[in-house]
């Protein structure tokens, strides 16, 4: 029989058929994936080239109803990772303002307004601390002048109103921020933001510890008197001073 160039192609190519077939079948007894997936058809279909070992299932659910949805996309954050325990408390996913009903169940829409709360109570925040520093400073001064003048009723009425001003305003500026949503991302806080906190931390223990002086003053001796005990009297002012002082750095370093 002559052997032709054609015949010679052709047992080639059945050489090269067969030795494609046995090396696919050694290929897949040694192939075990790390997991099977989800579409067993697209794996019997393609056991070696599809998927390797760290394998990612990203094929079309069999169950699925809309029969071309991929696998489901990750959960978005709605809340940073660093989340104060207040937060937690007030706005996290089962807090106390979602339980009571003040805040609707979290979803990327209601994110989207709580942030703009955020910033509308961050803003009166800022307003209701000038309007703080500005009765602090009157409470400083109709105290110094009660002081000088131990026995004028009037300054010691006006001294009174002045605290019980200054008392509600710095109340409801702490709360605006205490009780603010939190931020979507809450980037590593440094610079003025950090001392504006830690000032914070230093006046609300002076916003304490003045009224406790303060009620120490008063000196108890011949009825009607309206006599102060001057060494006491002294301590509370300077704590008044202080605390003005550390408030009003406060509002420095954050407004400028």
């Amino acid at each position: 029989m002559k052997i032709t160039g054609a015949r010679i192609r052709t047992f080639i190519l059945i050489l090269l058929f067969f030795a494609a077939l046995s090396g696919q079948k050694v290929y897949s007894q040694n192939f075990i994936p790390e997991s099977t997936p989800s579409n067993l058809t697209a794996y019997n279909l393609y056991p070696f080239s599809i998927y390797p070992h760290a394998i990612i299932d990203t094929t079309i659910e069999e169950s699925s109803p809309e029969g071309d949805t991929l696998v489901q996309d990750e959960k978005p954050k709605l809340l940073p990772d660093q989340i104060s325990f207040g937060e937690k408390l007030f706005w996290g996913e089962h807090g106390v303002f979602r339980g009571l009903g003040i805040a609707s169940p979290l979803t990327p829409e209601v994110r989207t307004h709580e942030l703009a709360v955020r910033r509308t109570m961050l803003t009166m925040h800022q307003i209701g601390g000038f309007l703080a520093l500005a009765s602090m400073i009157g409470t400083a001064w109709t105290g110094q002048r009660t002081i000088d003048l131990p026995h004028n009723k009037a300054l010691k009425t006006a001294h009174q109103k002045m605290i019980a001003i200054t008392i509600t305003t710095y109340s409801i500026t702490g709360l605006l921020s205490i009780l603010s949503p939190p931020p979507l991302i809450r980037r590593d806080e440094g610079g003025t933001t950090a001392i504006h906190k830690t000032l914070a931390w230093i006046h609300v223990a002076g916003m304490i510890l003045t009224p406790i002086l303060g009620s120490m003053v008063s000196q108890r001796g011949v009825k009607g008197s309206l006599g102060i005990n001057v060494d006491k009297a002294h301590f509370h002012q300077y704590a008044g001073y202080i605390t003005t002082a550390v408030f009003a750095a406060s509002m420095i370093v954050i407004t400028f």
